[in-house]
């Protein structure tokens, strides 16, 4: 009975750990292919990946 009751949260996870593996891979392939800029990596102090990462999990939320 509890494994009807996680079912839904688990597959829910699930879907959204896809979602940020696909907009992480996405965004990282735009940031290199558009060169996001020296200025915007030095001033938040993060690299690519960082901030592809960041995206990914932007994209997910809801």
């Amino acid at each position: 009975m509890f494994g009807f009751y996680l079912s839904p949260v688990v597959k829910e996870a699930k879907y959204k750990n896809q979602c940020i593996k696909n907009s992480t891979k996405g965004a990282l392939t735009k940031f290199n292919k558009d060169d996001i800029g020296q200025p915007l990596l030095e001033e938040t102090g993060l690299s690519i990946d960082e901030l592809a990462k960041i995206e990914g999990y932007k994209n997910c939320i809801n």
